[in-house]
């Protein structure tokens, strides 16, 4: 005869310890998960309600965090193109400088060179070049090139007396 007694229930098995986000989500990144919450199943019997694991709560901050990530990465990535299209801006003035510098423009000009490859630089800048090259300067005639050209022999005679008298 076995006796039982009323304190003694029978022995019950024990809760399953509560699962990790990866297996929440079957080992998928959350934001691979399709965004309507797994199905809540009934809490087993016999185990209290406050050891539940409330999925649903989890799921949507596992949902809330992958939001944040993505908004994050489309961020990051318009950063790193503005940064990309500094460096191109950058690069194409250095490019200028250094062009400019090889065909003795002055500095002022540099920025003044149009194209984007450098052979369309360079050919930009030899042609500003010849326009802002010096002119030969060709004398007019005397010991000043600048002077003016005299052919009237009195206005020679008179200069020339102003000076030595």
């Amino acid at each position: 005869m076995s006796e039982q007694t009323p304190s003694e229930a029978p022995e019950q098995p024990q809760a399953a310890p509560a699962p990790t986000p990866a297996e929440v989500f079957g080992g998928k990144e959350p934001a691979a998960v399709p965004a309507e919450p797994p199905a809540a199943g009934p809490a087993p019997t016999g185990e209290p309600a406050e050891a539940a694991v409330d999925y649903r709560a989890l799921y949507e901050k596992a949902q809330a965090e992958a939001r944040a990530l993505a908004d994050a990465a489309k961020a990051a990535d318009a950063e790193a193109a503005d940064y990309k299209n500094r460096l191109a801006e950058m690069e194409v003035s250095v490019l200028r400088h250094q062009e400019a510098a090889r065909v003795n423009l002055p500095a002022d000009l540099a920025a003044r060179l149009r194209g984007e490859t450098p052979e369309e630089i360079a050919a930009d800048a030899r042609k500003l070049a010849a326009l802002v090259a010096p002119k030969p300067v060709t004398g007019k005639g005397g010991l000043e090139p600048d002077a003016p050209a005299e052919h009237d022999p009195e206005a020679i005679t008179r200069r020339i007396r102003a000076i030595s008298f």
